[in-house]
């Protein structure tokens, strides 16, 4: 069956700090494409970590060498379980600040995307943007939003809390027609 060349499904609503929030932590920490990243990240840690703690150890030498060793493995697994923790505290704390200047208020306010055959149009009180299907080079599904990304960091979020049952499918439709599965995939 051929696809009517004006389907259009158009979403109002406004994001949620939280919302907004979990895409900052998901195009900086959490997204797939981030995993290298996370890896280094941690790797990095690690390494300054088994630096300082063996130079500890090497300067006070003594019979508690083993005792140490415990203390500084101890220290390092509650340290790295706590890392999701602090990446999270510090991307909430980069966002509120995004959110507290004055040229950042449109953000949360009430935005509507148009989602056509031809293309994304992404509009608030103040811009509208035009996007073709090929802008977007990467899309991401998440328990909480559809991201589309024109970029490396920008993205059309698309809150899940907005989409019924006939909007998801429409807008799965519309997107699985015109974004190739390598966007799915790309870094």
């Amino acid at each position: 069956m051929a696809q009517s060349p004006f389907t259009m499904l158009s979403l109002r609503f406004s994001l949620t700090e939280d919302e907004y929030f979990l895409y900052n932590y998901h195009t900086t920490w959490a997204s797939p494409a981030r995993k290298g990243y996370r890896r280094r990240h941690y790797m990095r840690i690690f390494a300054l970590y088994s630096a300082v703690a063996g130079l500890y150890i090497i300067a006070n030498y003594s019979h508690r060498f083993w005792f140490d060793l415990f203390v500084f493995a101890v220290i390092a697994v509650v340290y790295f379980s706590l890392i999701p923790y602090f990446v999270r505290l510090s991307v909430r704390k980069r966002v509120r600040e995004i959110l507290r200047q004055p040229g950042n208020h449109h953000i949360l306010e009430p935005a509507e995307v148009i989602i056509m055959e031809t293309g994304i149009i992404d509009k608030d009180d103040l811009s509208e943007t035009r996007y073709d299907w090929e802008a977007i080079v990467k899309k991401e599904e998440t328990a909480h939003a559809f991201y589309l990304y024109t970029n490396s960091y920008h993205a059309i979020v698309i809150p899940q809390r907005i989409l019924k049952d006939p909007d998801k499918k429409e807008l799965e439709s519309l997107l699985n027609r015109h974004l190739p599965l390598s966007s799915e995939f790309s870094g």
